[in-house]
Protein backbone atom coordinates (compact mmCIF):
# COMPACT_ATOMS: atom_id res chain seq x y z
CA UNK A 1 0.00 0.00 0.00
CA UNK A 2 2.86 2.40 0.75
CA UNK A 3 4.26 1.93 -2.75
CA UNK A 4 0.83 2.59 -4.28
CA UNK A 5 0.30 5.72 -2.20
CA UNK A 6 3.80 6.92 -3.11
CA UNK A 7 2.93 6.51 -6.78
CA UNK A 8 -0.32 8.43 -6.34
CA UNK A 9 1.56 11.19 -4.53
CA UNK A 10 3.93 11.52 -7.47
CA UNK A 11 1.40 11.22 -10.27
CA UNK A 12 -1.68 12.80 -8.67
CA UNK A 13 -5.18 11.43 -8.47
CA UNK A 14 -7.02 10.14 -11.53
CA UNK A 15 -10.27 8.65 -10.21
CA UNK A 16 -12.71 7.36 -12.80
CA UNK A 17 -15.83 7.84 -10.70
CA UNK A 18 -17.47 10.30 -8.35
CA UNK A 19 -19.18 8.28 -5.63
CA UNK A 20 -21.74 10.27 -3.66
CA UNK A 21 -23.10 8.51 -0.63
CA UNK A 22 -24.36 8.97 2.92
CA UNK A 23 -22.15 9.78 5.90
CA UNK A 24 -23.57 6.73 7.72
CA UNK A 25 -20.72 4.89 9.46
CA UNK A 26 -21.99 1.50 8.26
CA UNK A 27 -21.20 2.33 4.63
CA UNK A 28 -17.67 1.38 3.62
CA UNK A 29 -17.19 2.60 0.07
CA UNK A 30 -14.11 0.48 -0.60
CA UNK A 31 -16.01 -2.65 0.45
CA UNK A 32 -19.12 -1.84 -1.58
CA UNK A 33 -17.17 -1.03 -4.76
CA UNK A 34 -14.04 -3.18 -4.28
CA UNK A 35 -11.98 -0.04 -4.83
CA UNK A 36 -8.61 1.12 -3.55
CA UNK A 37 -6.73 4.41 -3.12
CA UNK A 38 -7.12 6.71 -6.08
CA UNK A 39 -10.09 4.88 -7.62
CA UNK A 40 -12.99 6.98 -6.32
CA UNK A 41 -13.58 10.67 -5.69
CA UNK A 42 -15.94 10.39 -2.72
CA UNK A 43 -18.50 12.86 -1.39
CA UNK A 44 -20.36 11.91 1.78
CA UNK A 45 -23.12 13.84 3.48
CA UNK A 46 -26.21 13.22 5.59
CA UNK A 47 -28.75 11.52 3.33
CA UNK A 48 -26.61 11.40 0.14
CA UNK A 49 -28.27 14.62 -1.01
CA UNK A 50 -27.43 16.73 -4.06
CA UNK A 51 -28.69 20.30 -3.55
CA UNK A 52 -30.01 21.92 -6.69
CA UNK A 53 -27.59 24.48 -8.19
CA UNK A 54 -27.98 28.17 -7.47
CA UNK A 55 -27.22 30.60 -4.68
CA UNK A 56 -30.65 30.02 -3.16
CA UNK A 57 -29.70 26.45 -2.28
CA UNK A 58 -27.39 27.77 0.41
CA UNK A 59 -24.83 24.99 -0.12
CA UNK A 60 -21.84 25.07 -2.44
CA UNK A 61 -19.81 22.21 -1.00
CA UNK A 62 -21.47 19.40 -2.96
CA UNK A 63 -21.73 21.56 -6.09
CA UNK A 64 -18.01 22.38 -5.87
CA UNK A 65 -17.13 18.68 -5.59
CA UNK A 66 -19.32 17.85 -8.60
CA UNK A 67 -17.77 20.63 -10.69
CA UNK A 68 -14.23 19.60 -9.72
CA UNK A 69 -14.88 15.91 -10.38
CA UNK A 70 -16.45 16.48 -13.80
CA UNK A 71 -14.41 19.38 -15.17
CA UNK A 72 -10.99 18.91 -13.56
CA UNK A 73 -10.74 15.20 -12.79
CA UNK A 74 -12.95 14.32 -15.79
CA UNK A 75 -14.58 11.34 -14.12
CA UNK A 76 -16.47 9.02 -16.44
CA UNK A 77 -19.34 8.26 -14.09
CA UNK A 78 -21.18 9.52 -11.04
CA UNK A 79 -22.94 7.14 -8.67
CA UNK A 80 -25.48 8.20 -6.05
CA UNK A 81 -25.63 5.51 -3.38
CA UNK A 82 -28.41 5.37 -0.80
CA UNK A 83 -28.81 2.73 1.87
CA UNK A 84 -31.29 0.93 4.09
CA UNK A 85 -32.26 2.39 7.44
CA UNK A 86 -31.08 5.89 6.54
CA UNK A 87 -31.55 8.23 9.50
CA UNK A 88 -31.95 11.24 7.23
CA UNK A 89 -34.88 9.61 5.44
CA UNK A 90 -36.44 8.65 8.77
CA UNK A 91 -36.14 12.26 9.92
CA UNK A 92 -37.79 13.51 6.73
CA UNK A 93 -40.71 11.14 7.23
CA UNK A 94 -41.17 12.41 10.80
CA UNK A 95 -41.02 16.09 9.80
CA UNK A 96 -44.14 18.24 9.75
CA UNK A 97 -45.28 19.83 6.44
CA UNK A 98 -43.53 23.15 5.97
CA UNK A 99 -41.19 22.54 8.89
CA UNK A 100 -38.12 22.59 6.63
CA UNK A 101 -38.82 26.17 5.52
CA UNK A 102 -38.95 27.68 9.00
CA UNK A 103 -35.64 29.52 8.46
CA UNK A 104 -33.03 30.53 10.98
CA UNK A 105 -34.84 28.95 13.93
CA UNK A 106 -34.01 25.53 12.50
CA UNK A 107 -30.85 23.60 13.36
CA UNK A 108 -28.15 23.03 10.70
CA UNK A 109 -29.35 19.45 10.33
CA UNK A 110 -32.96 20.47 9.71
CA UNK A 111 -31.88 23.15 7.24
CA UNK A 112 -29.78 20.60 5.37
CA UNK A 113 -32.60 18.07 5.19
CA UNK A 114 -34.74 20.50 3.18
CA UNK A 115 -32.77 19.26 0.17
CA UNK A 116 -34.54 15.93 0.65
CA UNK A 117 -38.04 17.40 0.55
CA UNK A 118 -38.36 16.85 -3.26
CA UNK A 119 -37.83 13.14 -2.58
CA UNK A 120 -40.74 13.18 -0.13
CA UNK A 121 -42.89 14.96 -2.70
CA UNK A 122 -41.89 12.49 -5.41
CA UNK A 123 -42.83 9.55 -3.20
CA UNK A 124 -46.25 11.09 -2.50
CA UNK A 125 -46.94 11.76 -6.19
CA UNK A 126 -49.17 8.93 -7.43
CA UNK A 127 -48.56 9.94 -11.04
CA UNK A 128 -44.93 8.83 -10.80
CA UNK A 129 -43.93 5.15 -10.79
CA UNK A 130 -42.58 3.98 -7.45
CA UNK A 131 -39.03 2.77 -7.04
CA UNK A 132 -38.62 -0.83 -5.91
CA UNK A 133 -36.13 -3.63 -5.58
CA UNK A 134 -36.14 -6.41 -8.16
CA UNK A 135 -38.49 -9.14 -7.01
CA UNK A 136 -40.18 -7.26 -4.20
CA UNK A 137 -41.73 -4.00 -3.12
CA UNK A 138 -40.15 -1.83 -0.39
CA UNK A 139 -40.69 -3.24 3.08
CA UNK A 140 -41.86 0.07 4.55
CA UNK A 141 -42.06 3.82 3.95
CA UNK A 142 -38.45 4.35 5.01
CA UNK A 143 -37.11 1.93 2.41
CA UNK A 144 -39.39 3.41 -0.23
CA UNK A 145 -38.06 6.89 0.53
CA UNK A 146 -34.46 5.66 0.53
CA UNK A 147 -34.97 4.26 -2.98
CA UNK A 148 -36.94 7.27 -4.20
CA UNK A 149 -34.28 9.61 -2.86
CA UNK A 150 -31.61 8.02 -5.06
CA UNK A 151 -33.79 8.58 -8.13
CA UNK A 152 -34.53 12.19 -7.12
CA UNK A 153 -30.90 13.08 -6.41
CA UNK A 154 -29.92 11.81 -9.86
CA UNK A 155 -32.38 14.36 -11.26
CA UNK A 156 -30.73 17.06 -9.15
CA UNK A 157 -27.36 16.03 -10.58
CA UNK A 158 -28.60 16.56 -14.13
CA UNK A 159 -29.48 20.17 -13.23
CA UNK A 160 -25.81 21.02 -12.62
CA UNK A 161 -24.28 22.67 -15.70
CA UNK A 162 -21.05 20.68 -15.68
CA UNK A 163 -22.98 17.41 -15.50
CA UNK A 164 -25.47 18.45 -18.19
CA UNK A 165 -22.63 19.37 -20.57
CA UNK A 166 -20.75 16.14 -19.98
CA UNK A 167 -23.90 14.06 -20.44
CA UNK A 168 -24.69 15.85 -23.70
CA UNK A 169 -21.13 15.23 -24.91
CA UNK A 170 -21.47 11.55 -24.08
CA UNK A 171 -18.45 11.49 -21.75
CA UNK A 172 -20.33 10.91 -18.49
CA UNK A 173 -22.76 8.34 -17.13
CA UNK A 174 -24.98 8.53 -14.06
CA UNK A 175 -25.78 5.53 -11.88
CA UNK A 176 -28.05 4.91 -8.91
CA UNK A 177 -27.22 2.40 -6.21
CA UNK A 178 -28.87 1.14 -3.04
CA UNK A 179 -26.97 -0.72 -0.36
CA UNK A 180 -28.93 -2.91 2.02
CA UNK A 181 -26.88 -2.91 5.21
CA UNK A 182 -28.46 -5.98 6.80
CA UNK A 183 -28.04 -8.06 3.65
CA UNK A 184 -24.59 -6.61 2.82
CA UNK A 185 -26.03 -6.42 -0.70
CA UNK A 186 -25.77 -3.73 -3.37
CA UNK A 187 -28.51 -3.00 -5.91
CA UNK A 188 -28.09 -1.01 -9.14
CA UNK A 189 -30.82 1.18 -10.61
CA UNK A 190 -32.09 0.06 -14.01
CA UNK A 191 -34.74 1.48 -16.29
CA UNK A 192 -37.79 -0.75 -16.63
CA UNK A 193 -41.27 -0.36 -18.07
CA UNK A 194 -42.85 -0.72 -14.65
CA UNK A 195 -40.77 2.07 -13.14
CA UNK A 196 -37.48 2.47 -11.33
CA UNK A 197 -36.09 -0.95 -10.41
CA UNK A 198 -32.96 -1.70 -8.40
CA UNK A 199 -31.40 -5.01 -9.49
CA UNK A 200 -29.22 -7.08 -7.20
CA UNK A 201 -25.48 -6.92 -7.88
CA UNK A 202 -23.98 -10.40 -7.84
CA UNK A 203 -20.39 -11.39 -7.23
CA UNK A 204 -19.67 -11.80 -10.93
CA UNK A 205 -21.08 -8.36 -11.80
CA UNK A 206 -19.03 -5.17 -11.98
CA UNK A 207 -19.96 -2.13 -9.97
CA UNK A 208 -20.01 1.00 -12.20
CA UNK A 209 -16.64 2.72 -12.29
Amino acid sequence: MRAELARLAREGQRPSQLFLTCADSRLVTSMITASGPGDLFVVRNVGNLVPLPGAESGDDSVAAAIEYAVEVLQVRSITVCGHSGCGAMQALLRSEPGEEAAGETQTPLRRWLRHGVPSLERMADDSRPWARLAGRHPTDAVELLCLTNVVQQLEHLRAHESVARALEAGVLELHGMYFHVGEAQAYLLTEAKEGQVFDQVREEDDVPA
